[in-house]
């Protein structure tokens, strides 16, 4: 009996295995990864190494296709029912693109059409999104320049548009599911569009506010008087 219920449970961990479909999440010419930091006096252009601190990550997250918003602040993701899918790629030698070829998604079963994004973000912030998430904790996006007391300055962080679609895999076999590529496949529509990934800019000090404070002070005073 023993024996047989550990067949079963091996059978169905097995099963479970298989049942991760599968991926490609390389990216074109026409979808490339950009680093934005206008919002600190900098310039947005494709995403290169130099001057971000090392290497980019990213990361695939996947929820119920009727789901089509996220949390700007990336933030309470499980909640929301996002799944992490473990797929992690990173940059290739070209700027902008992701080296990743064909794996499996957590989460993710072939013959399941998922709402589905990638989280981008640069060494400075972490080699892993468990790190990065727990960074982001408190921090807030405002749709140019991300800040918190556990980010650190000088880092990029951005997702890309919510899309859905249906791994590869299955029986009889659908083919990989490209996460970036053209319109009208017809597994689901992956993304198309360039992903932005905004600077994070440096917390203000108690000091600097306290200036502001003053400074705003003087000047409704000065205001009154006239």
């Amino acid at each position: 009996m023993k024996k047989l219920i550990t067949t079963l449970c091996l059978s169905a961990l097995a099963t479970a295995g298989f049942a991760q479909g599968l991926i490609n999440g390389g990216n074109g010419g026409t979808t490339l990864f950009r680093t934005n930091s206008v919002a600190t006096g900098g310039a947005a252009g494709t995403a290169t190494i130099a001057g971000t601190g090392g290497n980019f990550y990213y990361a695939l997250f996947v929820n119920a296709s009727t789901v089509t918003t996220v949390d700007s602040s990336l933030q309470g993701l499980a909640a929301a029912g996002w799944s992490d899918t473990s797929y992690r790629g990173t940059n290739s030698a070209l700027a902008g693109r992701v080296a990743s070829g064909q794996t499996s998604a957590n989460n993710w079963a072939f013959n399941t059409y998922e709402s589905f994004f990638v989280v981008g973000w640069t060494k400075a912030e972490g080699d892993d999104w468990a790190t990065v998430s727990a960074k982001l904790i408190g921090a807030t996006f405002d749709g140019t320049k991300w800040t918190g007391p556990l980010l650190t300055p000088g880092g990029f962080i951005g997702r890309s548009t919510i899309q859905a679609g249906q791994p590869g895999g299955g029986s009889p076999a659908l083919p990989v599911f490209l996460l970036f590529g053209s319109s009208g496949s017809g597994q689901g529509t992956p993304i198309t569009t360039p992903t932005d990934m905004f600077i994070v800019a440096a917390v203000p000090e108690p000091s600097t506010f306290a200036l502001i404070g003053l400074g705003s002070a003087a000047l409704l005073i000065f205001r009154r008087r006239k």
